[in-house]
């Protein structure tokens, strides 16, 4: 048994030895006040104190969610927000590098519970893990564009938890100066809104985005309010009164806020970015609350309000086979003119530009074909750029441009058994790493199936190393292998079965996304459409 004492009181933990490694696990501690009854929908309040000393042996509820993995509804609790700690030695000989896991799942599904994040990897470093729950879907992110629901709740949790961090993580042994955040997708997402969101300022000092970025269309909401309403219909109350809406709301039970289908909104532009139908927005700037963003990610990235920590950007070899494994369901809207334009750009635009511009991109990807499923490869090609790669180092060059501290980039390649995604949606014949298949050589799986051979025990070990290094010294490699990204040398760290650092990685296609986003810079005038 493991005691320590945080700010709210006394926790006593557990030691557990498994896959060889042997640490000490705090789970399931209150990091704010369970947000039930009118504090639903609001942001986290600071946690209470307890008496006496707490068990944190056990994982506290998950947010109500349907479970995309185990294709399940998990009931958990509104009372949700906890975090676990992982350390080898709550009293070492120096304070340990804190690495700080924002989960992903499009903001609507996934926990920091151990069954797929476990620590044991991680735990074979001299480093301290957390990981932690969120508020999720209409429950983390519900907008009614006023004081009482201003939106962002669930990106609001995840800065609280990292303020407790941050207060508290020394008790555990860790480094309150050395403290490194990381995700996958929409908690990669997340890490890179903790970049540019002044409520988060000083929480952290380094951060690793794994296939996304908050510049990705995906990652952000523009239409909250309008979704809000359409919920409460959907439920039953049809109004157009927010007091009465809010007040609807909170009377409903949890579960039936839980994996919510609404139908397209009737938009100018349909847009595949759109099928999230809750998550980040951009919040009003005249509201008398403490916001997270008021503005739209990339007029904040480009104006250089990013913080100037150490990242780690990147993504997998074939992050579009997430899109691509939907083709069947989405062929009609693959054929719509200005499907295969970004949002971001495709809101600009007039009419006759938009057409253009989706023929160059059909022409560039399809050969000017008709898209169907003989196409697939090429529509996970043309995703992986569109949705993932390009604004990923869109990102990095904002960053190298405007702050002072190293941007490393990678792309992950390897492909052993435990890969386990890109089998389950039964598209092996596709190239390329799927989507978030990097996560189980980062984390010890149990509540799937996922064979850890030699081959990928070695890949596993090489893929934490570089992350515990950068945690450790803002260095992924010791000896400079993996070299910085710059605007004039565009290395990526290739990880895959070797590893090695390249120049200009995907550089044509990349080349041909800065031209129609330059282009539309230039000619977008007032009388484009507005977001």
């Amino acid at each position: 048994m493991s005691v320590v004492e945080t700010a709210q009181g006394q926790l006593k933990g557990v030691v557990c030895e498994k896959n060889g490694a042997k640490y000490i696990a705090f789970k399931g501690i209150p990091y704010a006040k369970p947000p039930v009854g009118n504090l639903r929908f609001k942001a986290p309040e600071p946690p209470d104190p307890w008496e006496g000393v707490r068990d944190a042996t056990e994982h506290g509820p998950v947010c109500p969610q349907y479970n995309e993995r185990m294709e399940r509804i998990d009931p958990g609790n509104e009372d949700c927000l906890y975090l676990n700690v992982f350390t080898r030695a709550v009293s070492p000989p120096r304070p340990l590098p804190v690495m700080v896991w924002i989960h992903g799942g499009a903001f609507y599904t996934g926990s920091g519970n151990s069954d797929f994040y476990g620590p044991e990897f991680f735990m074979a470093h001299d480093v301290i893990l957390v990981t932690f729950n969120y508020r999720l879907e209409i429950l983390g992110f519900l907008c009614l564009d006023n004081e009482e629901v201003p939106g962002n709740a669930g990106l609001k949790d995840q800065a609280a938890a990292l303020k407790w961090v941050k207060r508290n993580i020394s008790a555990f042994g860790g480094d309150s100066n050395n403290i490194t955040i990381f995700g996958c997708s929409a908690g990669a997402a997340s890490t890179s809104y903790h970049l540019v969101s002044k409520m988060s300022e000083g929480l952290f000092h380094k951060a690793i985005c794994q296939s996304g970025v908050c510049l990705n269309e995906w990652a952000y909401n523009f239409y909250g309010k309008q979704r809000a309403f359409q919920l409460g219909k959907h439920l039953g109350k049809d109004t157009n009164d927010p007091a009465e809406l809010l007040e609807f709301l909170r009377s409903v039970p949890a579960l039936s806020l839980v994996n919510i289908q609404l139908p397209p909104l009737e938009l100018k532009y349909l847009d595949i970015a759109d099928s999230i139908i809750f998550g980040p927005v951009i919040e009003k700037s005249d509201l008398k609350v403490e916001k997270f963003l008021t503005e739209p990610p990339q007029d904040i990235v480009k104006r250089g309000q990013i913080a100037n920590v150490p990242v780690i950007l990147g993504y997998t070899s074939g992050e579009g086979i997430e899109i691509a494994r939907k083709l069947s369901g989405i062929l009609g809207f693959m054929s719509m003119v200005g499907a295969v334009v970004p949002r971001e750009i495709k809101l600009k635009m007039t009419p006759e530009k938009l057409k253009a511009v989706d023929e160059l991109i059909r022409q560039r990807y399809f050969n000017g074909e008709e898209v169907t499923m003989k196409l697939i490869q090429k529509v996970s090609n043309l995703e992986s750029d569109k949705l993932f790669m390009y604004n990923i180092r869109r990102f990095a060059r904002y960053h190298v441009k405007h702050t002072s501290s190293p941007a490393y980039l990678y792309k992950f390649t390897a492909e052993t058994e435990r890969n386990y995604l890109k089998k389950y949606y039964k598209l092996d014949s596709l190239e390329g790493v799927c989507h978030a298949d990097e996560l189980p050589y980062l984390f010890n799986v149990t509540n799937i199936e996922i064979p850890l051979t030699d081959e990928s025990r070695g890949i596993v070990q090489t893929f934490v190393q570089l992350w515990t290094n950068f945690a450790s010294t803002g260095r992924p490699t010791t000896d400079g292998q993996w070299k910085p990204f710059t605007e004039t040398e565009q290395n990526y760290y290739v990880i895959g079965k070797t590893q090695t650092c390249v120049l200009n990685e995907n550089q044509e296609n990349m080349k041909f996304w800065d031209d129609i986003y330059e282009e539309i810079e230039c000619v977008c005038t007032t009388d484009c459409s507005s977001t």
